[in-house]
Parts: C-alpha cells; structure tokens; sequence
C-alpha cells in the first residue's frame, strides 16, 4: 500500500491531467456539433445508392481519359509499374522462403543498440501529456477562431494541428528519452551509420512486401464489394482532393510523405516499441505498436494493410538496429500514396 501511495504522490501531476483528460473527452462527447454532418445527412447510404455513385464515377473516368489522352498514358504506365514491382516483390519473396528453408540467414544487422532506460511508464506519461496539450491547443483555437477566420477552415486547422503536434510529440520524445535519462540520439535509433545500406534494406523490404500489400488489399476489395460498404475517405485525403491552394497544397505533400513519417517512426518504433519490447518481447512489441499505428491512421477498412505495414517496420527497426529502414519504407509507401491521390485528383471526378 505504501508503493502505491508513493506513487501516486510522486505521479500526481500526471494523475490530475489524466482527470482533466478524462471530464474534457466527456463533456466533447456529450455536447453536440451544429456541424456535425450526421445531423444534416441520413444515417446511411442504400446499397442502390452506392451502385449509382460508383457507375457514375466510372463513367466519369472513362470520359477524362478519352479527353485527356496524356493523363490515360500516365495512367497505364503507373500500372505497368505496380505489376513490375509486384512480380519483382514475389521473385524476392520466393528467394527469401527458398534461402530460409535452406537454413540461410541473411545478416542485417548494421548498428549496435543499446538497452533503452525508458519505460511503458514513459510512454503512458507521453500519451498523457500529448492528449492534454492537444486539448489545450483545441481551447486556444476556439479563442482565436473569433479574431482570425482562417481558424475556421478545416482544411487550415487539420494541419495546422498536426503540425503543431508533430513538434510537441517530437519535444516530449526528446524529453523522455535523451533529456530526463542522459541518453544518445542512436538509442532512439537514429544513426547515420552505413545509411547507404539501410536504405537499400527499406527499399528490398518495401518491395518485398508489395506482394502481401496487394493481396490484403484484394481481400478487402472483395469484401467490401461483396457487403456494398461505402469506403469513407481520410480527413488528408479530402484535402488533396479539394484543395486548390498550391502552396498549402505542397506543405501538405511534403508533411505528409516526408516529415510525418520520420517523426511517426521516432515515435512508435524508436520510442514506444523499444519500451515495449522490454516487457513483452520482440513479437507483442511489434504486433502492439502496429496495431496501435493502424488504428491511429485508418478507419476500419484501412486498419489490415496498415498493420501489415507496422509489423514490416518494427521488423526492420529490430533487424537492423537502426530506424533508417523504417523511415525508408514509410516514406516510399506515404509518397507513392499522395501521389496516387494527386494522379486521381487530374480524373476531376471528386
């Protein structure tokens, strides 16, 4: 009883955001949103619906390639593409079984690392006060909203915030990890040492895994044609559909394939899977952290291939011991996906 109690003397700053947390999120629940699109649209879209919109947007591409003949070429040669990288990601595979089943092991390992002083503990305290100074960061833009309209734009606000949380997550990293325990930059994982190589790795790893990317996504494909589910779209995916401003439309590309990944990747597998690991071992670290990574990225259709991709990248990070193969990955995979939603944007069909 007296750790206990010691505890939560020590702890009580975290306890008290924790309560503040926890009245904040009930009180955003149970106050309705005069722009809550639920209230002004039905519940639901029939089955019947749904089969009118996809004809009519297959319609609408078939048009936009009869009239844009260089937008069809663009098109067929980005396919051609995913088919090459695709047989060439199951010849790699194939090598990799053939080579295992022989008892080969590929040595990859290209930086030391060391155990890490943090802690779950560590990352509970990081969840905690990130959630806070996101909620702080809502308050204050409640306040602004008033005195600068731009406050009021989706569009601005949604990266606005992130990239404002992005800061905070990577101060906090910092503060729990290099900071409070005295560490390196490399017990994060971030060395540059044989860079070269680790890219090389991530790029084979990317390309490797293609083959279950794409199966996992024809799975999900048949499901969801088979069930007639209307696939909603992620809030950064609206944005480079609709947005015209050139210039927020570049910071937006360029955070969302470049510097959202190296700071996700700081996060949840330099810092979260390493702490982790500690506890529960190589695999629940990876399969936690993935899960948890999906789940923070995708709605429920989405959440499969981004597991997938979470355990691709704690495997790299663990295999390699350094996180340039990860941050490889995540940012071939982010920047092949703007610019897929760039390539269809051109169709002018959302």
């Amino acid at each position: 009883m007296g750790r206990f109690t010691d505890f939560l003397r020590r702890e009580r700053l975290y306890l008290l955001l924790l309560i503040f947390i926890a009245i904040f999120t009930a009180v955003v629940i149970s106050t309705p949103s005069s722009d809550d699109p639920a209230a002004k649209k039905p519940a639901g879209i029939s089955r019947a619906a749904a089969a009118a919109d996809m004809d009519a947007e297959r319609e609408a591409v078939e048009k936009a390639f009869i009239q844009n003949r260089h937008l069809a070429i663009v098109f067929g040669l980005v396919t051609f593409l995913i088919m090459a990288l695709f047989l060439l990601g199951v010849t790699l595979d194939t090598i990799l079984i053939i080579s295992r089943s022989a008892g080969q092991e590929h040595a990859v390992k290209t930086s030391g690392r060391m155990n890490v002083p943090w802690s779950m503990l560590d990352v509970a305290k990081f969840a905690i006060l990130f959630v806070f100074f996101s909620y702080v960061l809502l308050l204050v833009e409640a306040s602004l909203a008033r005195m600068l309209p731009v406050f009021k734009e989706d569009n601005f606000r949604i990266i606005f915030n992130t990239s404002i949380m992005d800061i905070v997550a990577v101060t906090l990293i910092l503060y729990f990890t290099v900071w409070q325990y005295k560490g390196k930059f490399a017990s994060l994982g971030l060395t540059f040492k044989n860079f070269a190589r680790n890219v090389y790795y991530g790029i084979i790893g990317y390309i490797a895994f293609i083959p279950i990317l794409v199966g996992i996504i024809a799975v999900i494909a048949v499901t969801v044609n088979i069930t007639k589910y209307t696939i909603p779209r992620q809030e950064v995916v609206e944005i480079f559909l609709k947005e015209r401003n050139a210039t927020f439309l570049l910071y937006t590309s360029i955070f969302a394939a470049i510097a959202g990944p190296i700071i996700e990747e700081i996060f949840f597998r330099g810092f979260m899977y390493t702490a982790v690991k500690k506890y529960l071992g190589v695999f629940w670290a990876m399969l936690i952290t993935a899960a948890l990574f999906a789940l923070l990225h995708a709605h429920m259709v989405g959440f499969l291939p981004i597991l997938a991709l979470g355990m691709l990248l704690a495997y790299l990070y663990e295999k390699t011991g350094t996180l340039i193969s990860s941050m490889t990955v995540h940012v071939i995979h982010n920047l092949g996906m703007v610019f897929l939603v760039f390539l269809v944007k051109q169709l002018g069909v959302y």
